[in-house]
């Protein structure tokens, strides 16, 4: 076999080097169009005056070598020259540089500097016109004449490219070209210097030129990264005052059922036995300091990212019969018809939030519906706002509508149409504001159709997504899964790990009132100190002397103290639940209610 020939298997050597003096010497459109959008107006701006500074220097030259030389072509060249300049001038002025817009820069911008070889032509034309023959002493002046004055322009058409090359090359060709043909060795070698200094000249223009574009490219690029800093600084602005406005209505919504509850214990430690309202009343205030505690959670976990989105194929219709089984008894109670219709759209979205989402949106409807209809559906869309197919999901009712100065701060935290007055028993206002951000956690929105005295109608579009075979079954089998607040559970050994008396003695009376054996430790080494394994150990992540009740939960099961581990916290923060996760365990936020320990609970019996 021949050895193959270098020339099939190794690119011509002139290739790469064409190639870099190809990306050096020719100037390509920016890729930032705002940059040759600058160019193109500091053109205009900054030669408008430069035919008529250009006519003076033209003049003193023709004007010299005619004294001088009494050659009559110094005269033709002179009227050459000025009608040109003339003419540039004339042509300058008709463009504005305000209507010169990025989409056409580049192309204004190089018929304006093409134009530039016309005067550059004009003076390469000068050593042919009236060259003064064998007088060395006035053909080096012409010489230091022609390349100072290119030098110059070359210096003030830098950030020009084509425009100095337009002039300057004609210009020194057109000396070099004319020393070299006439008689003598001293001409040829200035023929010689004139073609090195006009690449010396183009060079270190060229070198210019790119400072000067990559530091227009530098104050635009400045000018991106201050808006952005002012967009992110507008955004943390608002989001203070946001938070500031949740802070102050939540100051009032978490204090009132305190005080209220405060006034209730004091009164256990009369000597009347507490009443059945008084219970009630304890209860009440409990479930509205929850209720605040835990919106106000919902909203932090959702903005922090926190909150996990599993978006997996959803179908519809199991979330809207549990909407129906749910609200059914609500609506009737106040003289409603909600109406459900069956559908057979999947989607995609997370089941858990969605069902919440729903939740809310058909509470809320419900809520604000005097008398009528509560209308819950879904209609298939051919396209989505992505190109894809999806689904519109809408709850309609035919309630009191909201006034189109409300409709803005509907979505806002602890925002009340009718409740100026904070009244608990209509609802925290934190309702649309955790649908807002779950649809956003989904990818989606929710849009808002209403008016006055005429209803609201709610909606969100869900990227379709394809039928699942376990769907359906999975999403019963969760449903089923969920044991009802106040269901008797077969009883567990349960172990309690926290380091607040009040809250193990309370997880003692909840646990044991629902028929499971409890042990109550303080410390890893007090859960020790009690026999046999436990079904389940519910764990404070953050015990005393900066204990981590997740470590202490591993060593605990690590020896088989525990089968299973639920690690409770008030934490919202993601590394939170990443380290918890991480470990493999369920996680509670606290304030944790009946339902969330029924679920572990029967969670742990299940494993």
């Amino acid at each position: 076999m021949q050895p193959s020939s270098p020339s099939s298997t190794r690119a011509p050597f002139p290739a790469p080097l064409l190639r870099r003096l190809r990306d050096y010497w020719v100037e390509a459109p920016n890729p930032n169009p705002l940059v040759d959008q600058s160019l193109a107006r500091a053109y205009l701006d900054d030669t408008y005056d430069t035919p008529l500074m250009a006519a003076s220097v033209a003049a003193i030259f023709w004007i010299t070598f005619l004294v001088l030389t009494h050659n009559l072509g110094a005269l033709a060249w002179g009227l050459l020259v000025h009608t040109s300049q003339w003419q540039r001038h004339r042509y300058l002025r008709r463009f504005d540089p305000a209507g010169i817009d990025a989409g056409n820069a580049v192309s204004m911008r190089r018929r304006l500097e093409v134009r530039m070889l016309v005067p550059g032509l004009i003076w390469g034309l000068a050593p042919w016109l009236f060259f003064p023959h064998d007088n060395l002493t006035l053909i080096l002046l012409m010489y230091f004449f022609i390349s100072g004055v290119s030098g110059v322009v070359i210096a003030a058409l830098a950030q020009w490219w084509l425009a100095a090359l337009c002039f300057s090359v004609p210009m020194f060709l057109g000396m070099a070209l004319r020393l070299v043909v006439e008689p003598g060795s001293v001409t040829i070698l200035m023929g010689c210097l004139v073609v090195s200094q006009m690449f010396a000249a183009l060079y270190y223009a060229r070198k210019q030129n790119r400072l000067i574009v990559r530091s227009i490219e530098h104050g635009f690029e400045n000018a991106r990264l201050a808006d952005a800093l002012a967009r992110q600084l507008d955004h943390v602005a608002q989001l203070a005052a946001q938070r500031a406005r949740i802070f102050a209505a939540a100051n009032h919504d978490l204090r009132q059922p305190m005080h209220a509850l405060a006034i209730f214990v004091d009164a256990l430690n009369t000597r009347d036995a507490p009443s059945a309202d008084n219970l009630r009343f304890m209860r009440d205030s409990v479930d509205a300091l929850r209720g605040s505690v835990d919106a106000l959670l919902d909203i932090a976990q959702l903005d922090g990212g926190v909150a996990p989105v599993r978006l997996e194929a959803v179908q519809l219709d199991p979330v809207f019969e549990a909407l129906n089984g749910r609200f059914a008894a609500l609506a009737d109670a106040k003289g409603l018809a909600l109406r459900i219709r069956p559908t057979e759209a999947v989607v995609r979205a997370d089941a858990r939030m969605l069902a919440r989402l729903l939740g809310n949106l058909v509470d809320n409807a419900i809520k604000y519906t005097p008398g009528g209809t509560v209308f819950v559906f879904a209609r298939r869309l051919h396209r989505s706002a992505d190109g894809l197919p999806a689904w519109r999901i809408e709850v309609r009712d035919s309630g009191v509508g909201i006034e189109a100065r409300h409709q803005a701060h509907v979505f806002e935290e602890f925002f009340q149409v009718d409740n100026p007055g904070r009244d608990r028993s209509r609802g925290l206002g934190l309702g649309l504001s955790l649908v807002a951000s779950m649809a956003q956690a989904m990818g989606s929105r929710i849009q808002v159709r209403t008016a006055p005295g005429r209803g609201s109608t709610f909606s969100l579009v869900l990227e379709e997504a394809a039928a699942s075979a376990g769907a359906a079954a999975q999403q019963d089998g969760e449903a089923a899964a969920v044991p009802v607040a106040g269901a008797v559970l077969a009883p567990i050994r349960i172990l309690v790990l926290d380091d607040e008396e009040p809250v193990r003695e309370a997880m003692r009376s909840l646990l044991t009132g629902w028929g499971h054996e409890v042990a109550l430790a303080s410390s890893p080494r007090e859960a020790l100190q009690h026999g046999g394994v436990f079904d389940l150990m519910l764990s404070d992540l953050r015990l005393s002397s900066g204990l981590s009740g997740l470590a202490a939960a591993q060593a605990l099961q690590a020896v088989g103290k525990a089968r299973n581990v639920v690690i409770l916290t008030g934490e919202t923060a993601h590394a939170t639940r990443t380290e918890v996760e991480r470990a493999g365990y369920a996680l509670i936020y606290k304030p944790a209610d009946a339902q969330a320990l029924q679920e572990a609970i029967a969670a742990s019996r299940s494993s």
